[in-house]
């Protein structure tokens, strides 16, 4: 920056300096800074404070010549007693808030922002707009420092400022907006050779901070520049990210070593670590912890890498620390971590303290525990994929064994679906408590005509499922235990009807005959097998309505096991390997079983089987029975007390194996029908949480447009704020000759007896009353906004001010009004970016639907 004498010299009185005969010392000062020789120029310029305390120009010399010589806190006296002279000058603001920050002094924050507020010295509110972007970059906090670059006016015609949009790129970046940092860094790739609207504020560094830019995104998605060409490779994206990594380390930039080490840990070429070495021996970095660990991590010396950081950090090398928790993440090592928080616990970042809660809770088995540690990672898209993995140990503490631990598990899901709002599911999820002590259901399926309501009398030796029914009137039936024999036909739209037995068959014919819809039957009968296992018979999957097949697919979801039977005249056609094709990708049991093996002979029994087992084996099902061939109609007649019917059936070899696959294995195919239905929902709530998520991003993406239009339509109004009045003047001509009128008594009053505080009091109220809403209302409308409910608001403040600041009480005439308009106009581009700020807010990743997934996950294994 210039020295403060320059600008000082132009508007301060040197009258008292030459009347104290002193003006040689100005002079010596000034010449001894032009001859690099601070301290001396410090001598003189406490020469002329001595005989003539406070001067400003005294001041300044002592600033320049402080600052110089590196002596901050006589730098910063100086600059503080100068500022109490000038509080005008904005740049006496900056340079204190820059002297500040180098020194780490407490106000440095203050200082620039009373520089940033400067409503006419543009270039200085401009760089310390940047400085303060820059500090709450430092301090983490990026959504603060976009919000300071946004009260810098855009660029004129095609110039841009570089310093601003790279900061803006950084600020986008660390907010996890990557998209829109790359398209901002490909703008900046092509401003080589262009005019920039300002100079960068720190020109040896600012190609340094690119280049670290540009590093950071060539790592995570390729080299932004080589987008436009499609040569946005991996590799080529990480050659990218070393080349400017290497460049801001050899530049000292903050933060370029620990990006350097990043990708060195990852890189395996040889050549291309012995260049890195050879760079980093040359700066005189080759012993930094962060560099040792990368070169030993890139040589798979792991164990060496996480030795050094841990050294460095036990003997307190605050460098060390942020190079062993980035070690952590990268290689998902708990014991950095626990390093970490042994001997350098401020320096753990509050996302990896959770992560190794997480983990403690894992050690102790506390699964829940560990899930809520992991709950407050959410966000930070570094720790994302390690968290997910943590959370996946929780939930399998949850799964492992043979029985789940349900009730815990069902008491997750609840509040899941109660975050969600989804109350059908939560029916669903108390409904899954019940099914830990219901009979096993078995689902007798095939296609119409297969056999399966004979099967499945002969499989209770009753008569009990109604057989012989039109395909039209095919539905699902439910047969379970009762006390009593009766049947219950479930309609659509009408009263259900309790029957017999008896009547059953004839009950369906009429309710067919009257169009009604069957929702479907169930069936009571007092079977001591019944107890055990419930029967569910399906529709046809070839009957002729299709809504058939789709509630026989439906029934998958409510059984445990299934019995497919195949006519063996026909078996396997090509539907029902479809459909079976379908139940072994969901993971049910079957049990295949030939049907009507009273119709073939024992050659054609053997070719059918052999037909059957290299079609299922085709379709990837390992059947958990079968194929076995039986006869479901001699059976039946068997078990009403045929002898030789039942012998030729070959039912015991079907019973035994539904015993031994079914029967016997109930506990097992309860918990993986709970499971399988428990991941279903889980699977359904996570889809419905990113919906939920995808809409809210959608918001959000429309509201990042808006707030793109606002910024850009703000930049004209704080620039060129007389274009703006002259296009609206005849909106509010109107309202400026009513406060005109308001305002003419006013300039009666004679000079001397104005009283400023009375005067204010008088105007700001009519001011505000008469111009703050049309002024808005007019920019609104030549701006083409739609809504502007934001601007009255900030245009009342700035006329206010106006008021405040002495303008009425010296001018009272069409200049007042005219630079109230236009303090007017610049408050509404103000009240744009505020706006524009406020609908930047970002859509966090949902935390539920990665639990749910993670849950889904857990109950699949």
């Amino acid at each position: 920056m210039a020295p403060l004498i320059e600008s000082l010299s132009r508007i301060a009185s040197r009258v008292e300096i030459l009347a104290r005969g002193v003006e040689s010392d100005r002079l010596a000062a000034e010449r001894m800074l032009d001859r690099k020789r601070p301290l001396d120029a410090r001598e003189h310029a406490r020469n002329i404070l001595a005989k003539v305390p406070d001067s400003p120009l005294g001041l300044a010399l002592w600033a320049d010549a402080a600052e110089a010589a590196w002596l901050d806190h006589e730098a910063i006296e100086a600059l503080e007693a100068l500022a109490r002279q000038v509080p005008w000058r904005a740049d006496v603001w900056l340079r204190l808030g820059r002297v500040g920050m180098r020194s780490g002094h407490p106000h440095a924050r203050d200082a620039l922002e009373r520089a940033a507020s400067a409503p006419d010295e543009r270039a200085s509110a401009r760089r310390a707009l940047l400085d303060l972007c820059d500090l709450d970059l430092a301090e983490g906090d990026p959504a603060r420092a976009v919000r300071w670059l946004e009260r810098i006016p855009a660029g004129l015609g095609t110039q841009k400022d570089e310093a601003a949009l790279l900061r803006r790129a950084e600020c986008l970046l660390a907010l996890g907006r990557d998209h829109e940092a790359s398209e901002i860094a490909e703008g900046l790739a092509d401003t080589v050779g262009e005019e920039a609207v300002a100079p960068a504020v720190d020109e040896e560094r600012e190609p340094g901070r690119r280049a670290l830019l540009f590093a950071k995104l060539a790592w995570t998605h390729g080299d932004p520049r080589d987008r436009r060409t499609g040569a946005g490779e991996p590799t080529l994206g990480r050659a990218a990210a070393l080349m400017n990594a290497m460049r801001a380390f050899i530049l000292d930039v903050p933060g370029a070593r620990e990006m350097l080490a990043t990708i060195l840990s990852f890189t395996r070429d040889a050549k291309t670590l012995a260049d890195a070495r050879a760079i980093v021996a040359g700066a005189g970095k080759f012993d930094e912890p962060s560099l040792v660990a990368a070169f030993a991590f890139a040589e798979g010396r792991r164990e060496d890498a996480r030795e050094a950081l841990v050294r460095a950090v036990r003997a307190g090398d605050a460098l060390a620390a942020p190079a062993l928790a980035r070690l952590a993440v990268e290689t998902r090592d708990i014991g950095s971590l626990e390093a970490l928080a042994e001997h350098a616990p401020r320096a753990l970042p509050p996302g990896l303290g959770k992560m190794l809660a997480a983990q403690a809770a894992l050690g102790k088995s506390a699964g829940e525990e560990a899930l809520a540690a992991l709950d407050a990672v959410d966000g930070d898209p570094e720790l994302e994929a390690w968290a997910d993995e943590l959370r996946a140990r929780a939930y399998a503490l949850l799964t492992e064994g043979e029985r789940a631990d349900w009730p815990r598990l069902l008491d997750v899901l609840l509040a899941e679906a109660r975050e969600l709002g989804q109350s059908r599911e939560l029916l669903r999820i108390e409904g899954l408590g019940a099914e830990l002590e219901r009979p096993i259901v078995l689902a007798i399926v095939g296609e119409f005509n297969a056999g399966k309501s004979t099967f499945i009398n002969a499989f209770l030796g009753v008569d009990v499922a109604p057989t012989g029914i039109l395909p039209t009137t095919a539905t699902l039936h439910r047969v379970a235990w009762a006390a009593d024999r009766f049947a219950r036909v479930i309609l659509t739209g009408a009263p259900d009807r309790i029957v017999a037995h008896e009547a059953l068959k004839a009950t369906l014919a009429e309710l067919q005959s009257q169009s009604s819809i069957i929702d479907r039957v169930q069936i009571y009968a007092p079977i001591e097998r019944l107890r055990w296992v419930e029967i569910l018979d399906t529709p046809g999957f070839n009957a002729p309505n299709p809504e058939h097949a789709r509630a026989a697919m439906r029934a998958f979801d409510e059984v445990h096991a299934v019995v497919w039977l195949l006519d063996a005249t026909g078996p396997l056609k090509a539907t029902e390997a479809e459909i079976l094709k379908k139940v072994a990708e969901m993971g049910l049991p079957v049990i295949v079983l030939l049907n009507k093996l009273d119709r073939l002979g024992e050659a054609d029994l053997e070719r059918v089987t052999e037909h059957t087992r290299t079609g299922l084996a085709e379709i990837g099902l390992t059947a958990a029975a079968g194929p076995l061939a039986f006869s479901a109609k001699l059976a039946l007649a068997g078990r009403l007390g045929d002898e030789a019917a039942l012998a030729r059936s070959r039912w015991k070899d079907a019973e035994d194996e539904i015993s031994k696959s079914v029967v016997d294995r109930a506990d097992t195919l309860r918990e993986q029908a709970l499971r399988r239905r428990a991941a279903r929902i889980a699977s359904e709530l996570a889809e419905h949480a990113e919906k939920r998520a995808a809409e809210a991003r959608a918001v959000v993406e429309a509201k990042a447009a808006r707030a793109t239009k606002l910024r850009t339509l703000a930049g004209p109004l704080l620039e060129r704020p007389d274009e703006a009045v002259a296009q609206i003047s005849g909106a509010v001509d109107e309202p400026v000759r009513a406060l005109l009128a308001d305002l003419r008594p006013l300039a009666q009053i004679v000079d001397g007896a104005r009283d400023e505080v009375t005067i204010a009091s008088y105007a700001a109220p009519r001011a505000v009353a008469r111009l703050a809403r049309p002024l808005s209302d007019a920019l609104a409308k030549s701006l083409s906004i739609d809504e502007a409910t934001f601007g009255p608001a900030f245009v009342a403040v700035a006329l206010e001010g106006c008021v405040a600041g002495g303008v009425v009480a010296t001018d009272v005439g069409e200049r007042m009004t005219s630079r109230m308009l236009r303090a007017g106009v610049r408050a509404f581009g103000s009240a744009l970016l505020h706006e524009a700020s406020d609908l930047e807010a970002r859509a966090a990743r949902p935390k539920v639907e990665r639990r749910l997934r993670a849950l889904a996950e857990a109950l699949r294994r």
